[in-house]
């Protein structure tokens, strides 16, 4: 292990604790429902891949604390470790979240690409995220799939967040042009928004970052 390796190990841990202790702050002192703290850790969280890529030096480490934090997340869906990411409904969620996380790292890092991982990741982060944040509240035209009802304004929400987030990620990670990027960010958030409506039993956590990674990657193989 690299001196990076293990910076990269201490800062990743540490932003993530921190995240949860906010997180866990927010939601006992000002009231705010476990439901959005949730989503707060979700983004922080994701967000966290662009300094992954920075800090390590072999991606092989890079993969420790997403994996490890598979584990912590499981054991806290069953003793609630996290107050401010459990909600009433238990869910598989959390688990998948830095499952998948974890996933794109070890698929496209290795590949040379790590921008696909950043972008399967940015779909997971704000397409997904937004899709429950805008949706939920907002949406009024419903439509049900899978015994699970989905709004219209949601799955135009994850469209416009993962197009957004994914363009500037394949931009700034992986230098592509703007025809380019515009191009395949288009159809990985088609990609997202469509993985998110059809996934069931909530695994979307785990199909719209890899439908979207899968997309991109098989563009920029063609």
């Amino acid at each position: 292990m690299s001196i990076a390796d293990l910076r990269g190990l201490l800062f990743s841990f540490a932003y993530v604790l921190a995240v949860l202790l906010i997180s866990d702050l927010f939601g006992r002192y000002l009231n705010i429902p476990v439901k959005r703290t949730r989503k707060f850790v979700h983004i922080a969280v994701g967000m966290w891949v662009f300094p992954t890529l920075e800090l390590f030096e072999h991606w092989t480490w890079a993969l420790v604390p997403p994996l490890v934090f598979t584990v912590l997340n499981a054991l806290s869906l069953r003793y609630r470790l996290f107050a401010a990411i459990e909600v009433q409904e238990r869910t598989l969620g959390t688990v998948y979240f830095p499952a998948a996380f974890a996933a794109l790292l070890a698929l496209f890092w290795p590949l040379g690409r790590p921008e696909i991982a950043a972008a399967g990741i940015m779909a997971l982060t704000w397409g997904d995220a937004m899709a429950a944040m805008v949706g939920e509240p907002y949406g009024r035209q419903h439509y049900r799939l899978w015994g699970q009802e989905k709004s219209w304004l949601g799955s135009l929400a994850c469209f416009s967040w993962t197009f957004l987030s994914v363009t500037l990620t394949l931009r700034l990670v992986g230098n592509y042009p703007p025809p380019q990027a515009l191009l395949h960010a288009i159809l990985g958030a088609l990609a997202a928004a469509l993985a998110e409506a059809l996934t069931p039993l909530r695994m979307d956590n785990l199909t719209v970052p890899l439908a979207t990674a899968g997309i991109l990657f098989l563009l920029i193989s063609l």
